[in-house]
C-alpha cells in the first residue's frame, strides 16, 4: 500500500484544520488504498512546531520551511500560511518535486498567482486549492444537476458570504484586516469560486467596497491605518449575458458563517445555505402547472453526508454535515489522485484565474467602472 508523507507549513487555524482532516481520513474512508503519514510540521516559532508534533503526531518539526521541503519523507506539502507567504512556499515546494495542497486564496495579487501557476505547469508535482465548500454533498449534487442540464440556461445568480467579526472598533486586528487580506480575498474567494464553478467564468465585473473604520487597534497596542475592505458588493456578467451578484462582508450584524448561493435557470433553480448545509433546494421548472399546484415547488434534497464509497459510512450518512467534512473530502480526493497518478481538478491554475477575477473586482472598485476579464487568464 502506498504511503504519502505529509509536510505541513503553518500551525494556525488552517494548519489544525488540515491536520484534523489528515488524522481522520482513515476513519471516514474505510478501505482506502493509500496511507497518510504525518512526516514533518513547520511553524515560524519552534515552540509551536514542537507543540504540533506532540499534539498531532508529526514525526519531525522545524521553524524553517526549507528544511521541511528538503525532507525526502515528505511527498505532499500543505501550505497554511498567511496569503503573502504562499508564492515563495508553493513555488519552492514545486521546485523540490512535491505535490502541493494550498489554502485559498492562492496569493495576494494576480501577478503573484500567475507566477505560481507558471511554476506548476512545469512541475513534477500536482496541486489543489483548498476550496472546501465545493466538497460538501449538497454542492457536489448541485454540480451534478448543472452538468445534467437540469438548470438549463442560467438566468441569474446571487451568492453571499457574511460574517460579523469586524464590527467592534476596539477589537485588535489580525493580518486578514491588513493590506494582504480583505474580505474579497478571504470570504469573497469562497463565494466567487462557487459561482464560477456552477455558473461559469464571468465576462466582466463591477465592484464597490467599504472599509468601516479609518483605523483599528493592533494586538501590540498600536494603531493600524492601512486597512483592507470590510464589505464588498460585486456584480458579474456571466458568459451567456446573465447577471449575478456576490456579496462578502465581515460587518454583517447577526451573521455567523452565512454562505449562500442561488442559481435560477430556464429549466430549474438551486438554493443552498451553509447554515442549513444538509439540504439542497431544487426547483424543476419543467413540471407542468396544475390545479392545486401539482408537483411543482422546491424539493429539499437530503444530501446530508451521502458521500460516494468509500466515504459515507463514518459518520453515518444521515448525520448532519459539518463544516470540517468539506475540508476532509477535499483533501482526501486530492491525495487519492496523487496516490493513483491522476492530475487533480482545481489546481493552482484555477486559483490564479480566480485571483484574476478578484483583482478585476478591486480594479473596478478603484476606477468606478465595469472591468472586462481576460478570457485566457
Amino acid at each position: 500500500m502506498k504511503t504519502l508523507g505529509i509536510g505541513l507549513i503553518g500551525w494556525g487555524f488552517m494548519g489544525k484544520t488540515h491536520t484534523h482532516a489528515l488524522r481522520s481520513m482513515a476513519l471516514f474512508y474505510p478501505g482506502m488504498d493509500f496511507q497518510v503519514r504525518l512526516a514533518h510540521v513547520c511553524s515560524r516559532r519552534i515552540e509551536k512546531a514542537r507543540e504540533a508534533a506532540q499534539i498531532a503526531g508529526y514525526a519531525r518539526y522545524t521553524d524553517d520551511y526549507r528544511a521541511l521541503l528538503a525532507d525526502p519523507e515528505v511527498d505532499v506539502v500543505s501550505v497554511c500560511t498567511p496569503n503573502d507567504q504562499h508564492e515563495q512556499m508553493v513555488i519552492a515546494a514545486l521546485e523540490a518535486g512535491k505535490h502541493v495542497y494550498v489554502d485559498k486564496p492562492l496569493a495576494v495579487t494576480e501577478e503573484s498567482a500567475a507566477r505560481i501557476a507558471a511554476a506548476a505547469r512545469g512541475a513534477r508535482g500536482v496541486t489543489r486549492m483548498a476550496f472546501n465548500n465545493r466538497y460538501l454533498p449538497a454542492m457536489l449534487r448541485a454540480r451534478e444537476l448543472v452538468e445534467e442540464g437540469r438548470i438549463g440556461e442560467v438566468l441569474s445568480l446571487q451568492a453571499r458570504y457574511l460574517h460579523s467579526g469586524s464590527i467592534d472598533p476596539a477589537k485588535p486586528i489580525g493580518w486578514k484586516q491588513q493590506a494582504q487580506g480583505g474580505v474579497i480575498l478571504d470570504l469573497g474567494s469562497h463565494a466567487l469560486d462557487l459561482a464560477v464553478w456552477l455558473a461559469g467564468y464571468p465576462r466582466r465585473v463591477f465592484c464597490r467596497t467599504r472599509t468601516l473604520y479609518a483605523e483599528r487597534p493592533t494586538a501590540a497596542g498600536g494603531v493600524e491605518r492601512s486597512l483592507s475592505e470590510d464589505h464588498a458588493l460585486m456584480l458579474l456578467e456571466l458568459p451567456n449575458g446573465a447577471l449575478g451578484s456576490v456579496e462578502a462582508s465581515k460587518i454583517a450584524t447577526g451573521s455567523n458563517d452565512d454562505l449562500s448561493i442561488e442559481i435560477r435557470g430556464d429549466r430549474g433553480a438551486l438554493v443552498w445555505n451553509a447554515m442549513d448545509p444538509s439540504f439542497l433546494s431544487f426547483y424543476d421548472q419543467t413540471l407542468p402547472e396544475r390545479p392545486l399546484g401539482g408537483a411543482r415547488g422546491f424539493t429539499r434534497i437530503e444530501s446530508v453526508q451521502r458521500y460516494p464509497t468509500p466515504g459515507g459510512t463514518f459518520l453515518p450518512p444521515k448525520n448532519a454535515v459539518g463544516w470540517d467534512r468539506g475540508h476532509l473530502h477535499c483533501y482526501y480526493t486530492f491525495l487519492d489522485d496523487v496516490a493513483h497518478g491522476r492530475v487533480p481538478e482545481n489546481g493552482v491554475a484555477e486559483g490564479a484565474r480566480l485571483q484574476h477575477l478578484m483583482a478585476c473586482m478591486k480594479r473596478s472598485d478603484r476606477e468606478g467602472r465595469w472591468v472586462a476579464l481576460d478570457a485566457e487568464a
